[in-house]
């Protein structure tokens, strides 16, 4: 008779995940992994696969709850320009050790994605993704007379994806930079 798992699967992917965000994927071993999702190693790989199985359920975890966070950001503001105005400033006004941190996607591309096709195409579909939804609320933006008729918006999101991810690294490598909110300034301008 098959033993019944004992352990909650998202409380572990959860766990998991911030493991893989601290130290990324190559220095994280098993051993730590388990310790920190509180199972063995079978039932590791019964429920999850292997390592690499894990890391990039664990990377999808986190990459939808940032794309969640920023849709809502998009959805709530009032004004497009006040919504990414709020998405940039809040990275640059994170504590020090939240800046170190960094973002896991990031970290995963920066990382892994030269020698991982997998992981290289998973994440270049999320970017695609972000670029949608920052193109559909600048385009209902410019439809509500809010940004100018010829803001080329898919360039425009395209920009601000590319901008929010080099303002994320900067912060990651010098989170004490004044450069961080010159980025961040400088960027917004592209709303104007």
């Amino acid at each position: 008779m098959a033993r019944t798992k004992e352990f909650d699967r998202e409380e572990a992917l959860d766990r998991a995940m911030q493991v893989f965000w601290d130290k990324g994927y190559e220095a994280t071993s098993l051993s730590e992994l388990l310790e920190a999702m509180g199972i063995a190693r079978q039932s590791l790989y019964d429920t999850f696969g292997d390592k690499h199985a894990l890391f990039l359920e664990a990377l999808d975890r986190y990459e939808t709850h940032r794309v969640d966070q920023l849709r809502s950001c998009l959805e709530t503001a009032p004004s497009v320009t006040r919504a990414f105005r709020d998405i940039f400033e809040s990275i640059v006004d994170e504590s020090e050790s939240e800046k170190r941190r960094g973002c896991m996607g990031v970290s995963a591309v920066v990382e892994l994605a030269p020698h991982d096709r997998e992981l290289a195409k998973s994440i270049a579909a999320r970017q695609r993704g972000l670029e949608a939804i920052f193109f559909r609320a600048l385009e209902q933006s410019r439809e509500r007379g809010e940004l100018a008729p010829s803001k080329d918006t898919r360039a425009l999101a395209r920009f601000l994806v590319g901008a929010l991810q080099g303002l994320r690294v900067a912060a990651t490598a010098d989170p004490k930079s004044a450069a961080l909110r010159d980025i961040a300034r400088i960027s917004l301008q592209a709303l104007e």
